[in-house]
């Protein structure tokens, strides 16, 4: 961008600010004391954390006493949230446009990874609403160059920049990155903040506490103490000889799997001791979210992507603090493609429903209650196609053809499992046009594609 241009786009939001601080100007102060006008959105992601190891959803180790803390005093926490797929792509595809992961995967072969061009993304969505907008990615897949996961790149759509700065570095950089943007960020703005941490290889840094790995490095091989799980995922998916591992292995990596956590979550502490500083709290929306889990070896795999569809991948942290709404809890089920529509309808910013594949928790959240204790979420992952609903999930495997149904423990009064299976067969069809062998031709087309690329 040229001095000329930047000032023109300056001056240009400053025009927009003027006049959505005229809009705004006559509303009546939000509940509980929020302030009048605009509010900040910062979206916190991240990478590859599931749910139930924070101890924010009742894990037994306390890898999150900051997240805990600030859900507690500060933010909504949904108890039954999903990725809508076990992969970063389609997974953030979808989160940043409230469209489903089938819509964006059946477009790969023109777009590649990138978000498709009809699409309008949620940074598109609040730029042309007149907030400045920015974003940091320590990923590998959501940029805005090409890398060599991703060669298209085209994450950058709606973004006034997109720091790429921290590529494949930890959550100390993004933090830092992120003091520089809210420097030159005008109020309101959209910051989206892309941490790695705990993707493998889990290794967190040198100098941090390690308070789970320390006391299981001496029953794991060398290559499980740097946090490599290349090994593992070899012998499990190639069948290939001399990788071996054994039960000490397993362990450490998934206790270093939760060092990583704790790692970040001290950075979490970190960046809200920011924003307090700068005053931000009462002006700004904060929502805390994950693309995906990881699988631990809990059902005899390891990581994500594939035809991985556990909890374990797709069980995500979903916390929203919103000023001037109390803290709390959810157990309605909720999913990534809900974001979107959420923070453009809290941030004041009209969207037609029929764009999204997700709704607005915007009235659940005002409400205090669960909502529609019928609600069913959806995800797909390879050839699995999964529902759940606040009692139980359903897979489908497109391949055989079989359901297989699990009950989830929150025992209240619902559905059945039937139902819920029915309602994924009614879900194939409006999404993908079929229940049988043309989505499953799509998926095996879909997997060759990413496999070509290096991806899978």
């Amino acid at each position: 961008m040229t001095p000329g241009s930047s000032a023109r786009a300056t001056a240009g939001r400053a025009v927009q600010f003027a006049l959505l601080a005229a809009l705004f100007a006559g509303c009546a102060p939000r509940a509980g004391g929020a302030p009048d006008g605009p509010l900040n959105v910062v979206v916190v992601l991240v990478d590859t954390l599931r749910a139930d190891r924070l101890s924010l959803y009742g894990y037994q180790r306390e890898t999150s006493p900051n997240i805990d803390r600030f859900a507690a005093e500060r933010g909504v926490v949904f108890r039954h949230a999903w990725a809508n797929a076990g992969c970063t792509y389609p997974s953030v595809n979808s989160l940043l446009t409230g469209r489903q992961p089938q819509r964006i995967l059946a477009r790969m072969a023109e777009v590649g990874l990138a978000i498709p061009p009809e699409m309008p993304t949620l940074a598109e969505r609040f730029a042309a609403a007149g907030w400045s907008t920015g974003a940091i990615s320590a990923s590998s897949v959501v940029r805005a160059t090409p890398s060599k996961v991703n060669r298209q790149g085209g994450f950058d759509r709606g973004f006034g920049f997109f720091d790429e700065s921290c590529h494949e570095r930890g959550a100390a950089c993004v933090n830092g990155r992120a003091t520089a943007a809210l420097d030159r960020l005008p109020e309101p703005f959209l910051l989206y903040l892309h941490y790695l941490d705990p993707h493998s290889p889990y290794r967190p840094p040198e100098w941090a506490e390690r308070p789970y790995s320390a006391a299981s490095a001496s029953a794991a091989r060398g290559w499980a103490r740097r946090g490599e799980p290349w090994k593992i995922q070899r012998k499990l998916y190639r069948g290939e000889t001399g990788n071996e591992f054994g039960p000490g292995d397993v362990r450490h990596l998934a206790d270093l799997y939760d060092d990583e956590i704790r790692y970040f979550d001290a950075r979490f502490a970190e960046l809200l001791a920011e924003m307090e500083r700068r005053g931000l709290r009462e002006r700004t929306i904060l929502a805390f979210v994950s693309d995906h889990g990881e699988e631990l070896f809990e059902h005899g795999h390891w990581a994500h992507c594939g035809d991985l569809a556990f909890e374990t991948v797709l069980a995500t942290p979903f916390v929203l603090a919103v000023p001037g709404l109390p803290a709390g809890e959810r157990r309605a089920p909720v999913s990534n493609v809900d974001l979107a529509p959420t923070l453009l309808e809290l941030a004041g910013i009209g969207a037609d429903p029929e764009l999204f594949d997700g709704a607005s928790l915007a009235p659940l959240l005002r409400s205090g209650t669960d909502g529609d204790a019928a609600r069913v979420v959806f995800a797909a992952q390879g050839r699995m196609r999964a529902a759940r609903d606040r009692h139980r999930r359903v897979t489908l495997d497109l391949a055989s053809g079989e359901f297989a149904g699990e009950e989830l423990g929150d025992f209240a009064a619902g559905g059945t499992t039937a139902e819920l299976a029915r309602a994924l067969s009614a879900w194939l069809r409006e999404v993908e046009g079929s229940d049988g062998d043309v989505a499953l031709r799509d998926a095996e087309r879909i997997d060759a594609e990413l496999r070509a690329v290096g991806y899978l």
